[in-house]
């Protein structure tokens, strides 16, 4: 039977860390970047692939650590921590063993772990008693992840606002809602604010092929071309894509397409690092059912939505904001520019959001690691 390329990279990645552990761990000692105290720590058990997850919390608890907070990072992948090593301050500890994590975690009487996501080796890492243990996840969105039994496991879960507590209460059996907590996206509070320009700025942002059907709300494989034929030809715009960094990593059909995607609209790749900063450059952008959609509205970015399957956001916005076949783009997205956000898509930010006010989803994921 054919490996999958998710299986492949799985392979290929396993390999390429153990080589790699040595020379990590030569880097970590040489720049003095081992943790020395951590009252909180975010742990990471992943491989480069899936970084993007942990990436998008580093600007998060750095800001924390500077505010007073002991805040290491925990990796059980070397490319993961050598990542880390050049995208963040933060001190770090990296180690396949378990024990050892947990032997360290005693002698600093680290008080909180968090976890960017819902991956296998999380649930080795909470048999551990003492910390609280802490869920974050890495985006808002309504995707059928969002609502995993797993949450039960956590001793809080931090969500984004409303939302996602009815989201969770209504579809998880027997979860305790007082284990939520509203602390909106911390992730938008230091974002820089766009230069103006003469051209209008869209941001084409599809996610990636999901590992199920249920988990399918990619809009590449069906509009990718459609979308950026019609705004590249248009002298009105300018424009970057941004596929999901896992794309391709189920579907080889995916894969295939963002490739071919990418080599025919290079000159469009977003050169931007922060998935938030890309967001904030746009005039409009164009998202599939995902975290960037959620983190459009929040931003008051306004936001065309490609999403056949009915959810809050799909039906709270106006008709005119639904993508649709993509028929007529260019004008559609120059008059939705032009007209600004509406006053659904405020509304909804209210509704997904505990505050989008900047600056304050951070002090409220503080006020909780302080108070532990």
């Amino acid at each position: 039977m054919a490996l999958i390329p998710s299986q492949i990279n799985q392979a290929t990645g396993k390999a390429r860390a153990l080589i790699a552990e040595r020379s990590v761990r030569a880097e970590i000692t040489k720049g003095q970047r081992e943790i020395q105290q951590a009252d909180h720590v975010v742990f990471f058990a992943e491989g480069p692939g899936q970084f993007y997850q942990l990436g998008v919390w580093l600007g998060t608890f750095e800001r924390l650590a500077q505010q007073g907070l002991r805040i290491g990072l925990v990796l059980m992948d070397s490319l993961s921590a050598r990542q880390a090593l050049k995208a963040s301050e933060l001190p770090i500890l990296f180690t396949r063993s378990i024990e050892q994590i947990e032997s360290k975690l005693r002698d600093w009487n680290t008080k909180s772990i968090s976890y960017v996501n819902n991956a296998q080796r999380n649930f080795t890492m909470l048999r551990f008693n003492g910390p609280a243990h802490i869920h974050l996840n890495h985006g808002e969105s309504e995707k059928a992840s969002m609502v995993s039994n797993q949450l039960k496991a956590y001793d809080y879960a931090c969500v984004a606002g409303e939302a996602a507590v009815e989201r969770i209460t209504e579809n998880i059996s027997r979860f305790d809602s007082s284990h939520l907590v509203q602390i909106g996206r911390p992730q938008l509070d230091a974002l820089e604010p766009a230069p103006v320009s003469e051209k209008i700025r869209v941001l084409y942002a599809p996610t990636w092929e999901g590992d199920s059907q249920a988990m399918a709300y990619s809009s590449v494989i069906k509009l990718g071309e459609r979308i950026l034929a019609q705004l590249v030809n248009d002298d009105r715009f300018d424009v970057r894509f941004r596929p999901h960094p896992k794309t391709g990593d189920i579907s080889a059909e995916a894969k295939k397409t963002v490739a071919a995607l990418q080599s025919r609209f290079e000159s469009t790749l977003d050169p931007v690092s922060d998935a938030s900063q890309s967001l904030v450059w746009a005039d409009v952008a164009i998202c599939d059912t995902s975290a960037m959609a959620y983190d459009a509205v929040a931003l008051n970015i306004p936001l065309l939505l490609s999403a056949e399957r009915p959810s809050k956001l799909r039906d709270g916005l106006p008709a005119d904001q639904h993508l649709g076949n993509a028929n007529g783009l260019a004008d559609r997205v120059a008059k939705l520019a032009a007209g600004g956000v509406a006053g659904q898509q405020k509304q909804l930010a209210q509704y997904f959001f505990a505050t989008t006010e900047p600056g304050m989803a951070t002090k409220k994921l503080n006020q909780l690691l302080s108070g532990l």
